[in-house]
């Protein structure tokens, strides 16, 4: 590199806060490298390279154009005790093996913790934002020190209250795997990257694809947040595809049943397979595996992970899969954020778990590599229903 080039490099860092310079000849990382520590895969630009070749794939972006919402801090809480503290965890509903998996993550980190929660208490709203709120209200009549939250999908706001009387009374709310619709009403959300899920999901399935073909779309629960997010991601790279056909779209309410009923409902309106299917999560996915399986059609490519079932299905019958699980093990993370809001730490608001790619051997595409491989993933000693990304309590042991 010629001298010229090097300050020109230079320069450009420094234009944009990469690097900031600190006397003669001598630099330093600057505030947008910093702010990297805070950074979430929420904010990937929305144009990356990917695709089937250079003359298809598109034109990278230079600069991360990273929210500055990502980069926030919770307000710190006063400490309401020296603890041990009382905890109670609102949880939207325990309908489907995802849901029950947060439950179990976030009580394992309790028994963890067990010299710092001196309580611990969960509620089940059954997807009702009324009944959510009235157990929200529930716990600050019994003065926990802090309240874990799982949203229910809540069109018309009906959370907010209940959740303006936990600052009033300032107990902290922590926001996990769906947080409320009023960034105020929460401290801390403990989260995986939605949007992460559903693009790289659908890149992956337009390479296998080679860009072409027939996709059907299954996202998850109609109003829930991360299935809109997921669905609304996916879409945009497909349309980066113009050889794909999205022909046709089911939500499936993250069961089993909804994914069969959607794949019946898809192959008695088109009448044929189609190359692949786009699902948000195994929950579904091993559903609509299995309707394929009892029409005796050929069985195209599918994403969706989450559940044991998923994983042992689609590997028995050797149907090429992409899995991103979202990680159940952010209830316990979840936990361990409570306490630590309640010692007073400084936190970022946005508090991701990472997502890792889980596929077969062989299925790996030119963006899309496997982080772990499904073969070493699945449980065949677990029932179909068990969901793996709960971590250790999964094993129902602390770790050492």
């Amino acid at each position: 590199m010629g001298r010229s080039t090097g300050f020109a490099l230079l320069k450009a860092l420094g234009e944009r806060g990469y690097v900031t310079k600190q006397g003669d000849g001598c630099y330093r990382l600057g505030e947008t490298v910093r702010n990297m520590a805070f950074s979430s895969t929420e904010a990937a630009p929305q144009q990356v390279s990917f695709g089937l070749g250079s003359k298809q794939a598109g034109q990278a972006l230079a600069d991360m154009e990273l929210s500055a919402e990502l980069f926030e801090l919770a307000d710190p809480t006063p400490a309401r005790s020296l603890g041990p503290w009382r905890l109670g965890f609102a949880n939207a509903s325990s309908s489907n093996p995802w849901r029950k998996a947060l439950l179990n993550s976030a009580e394992h980190a309790v028994r963890v913790l067990d010299r710092q929660i001196c309580g611990f208490q969960s509620r089940d709203a059954g997807d009702d934002p009324l009944t959510q709120a009235s157990q929200i209200d529930a716990f600050v009549q019994e003065n926990v020190d802090a309240i874990l939250l799982s949203a229910t999908p809540d069109p018309d706001n009906v959370l907010a209250g209940s959740l303006m009387r936990c600052q009033e009374q300032g107990i902290p709310v922590i926001a996990v795997d769906r947080r409320p619709n009023d960034r105020s009403g929460y401290a801390v959300f403990v989260t995986a990257s939605d949007e992460l899920i559903g693009k790289f999901s659908a890149i992956w399935l337009a390479e296998t694809l080679q860009g072409q073909g027939r996709v059907w779309l299954q996202p998850g629960l109609d109003q829930a947040s991360p299935a809109r997010r997921r669905l609304t991601a996916a879409k945009m790279v497909f349309a980066r595809f113009p050889g794909l056909n999205i022909e046709g779209e089911r939500f499936s309410g993250w069961t089993e049943d909804g994914g069969f009923q959607a794949t019946q409902d898809l192959m008695l309106q088109h009448g044929q397979a189609p190359d692949g299917v786009w699902c948000d999560s195994g929950l579904q996915g091993v559903g609509s595996i299995r309707a394929f399986q009892a029409l005796s059609e050929r069985i195209p490519p599918h994403t969706g992970g989450d559940i044991n079932g998923m994983f042992r299905t689609a590997l028995k019958l050797k149907v090429p899969f992409c899995a991103f699980d979202y990680p159940a093990a952010m209830g316990a993370r979840a936990v361990e954020v409570a306490v630590e809001v309640l010692k007073g730490a400084t936190l970022p608001r946005r508090v991701e778990v990472p997502v890792p790619a889980i596929l077969p051997r062989g299925t790996e595409t030119r963006s899309i590599k496997a982080d772990i491989l499904a073969e070493h993933y699945v449980r065949w000693d677990l029932p179909d229903d068990t969901v793996l990304s709960q971590g250790l309590s999964l094993r129902g042991r602390p770790a050492r």
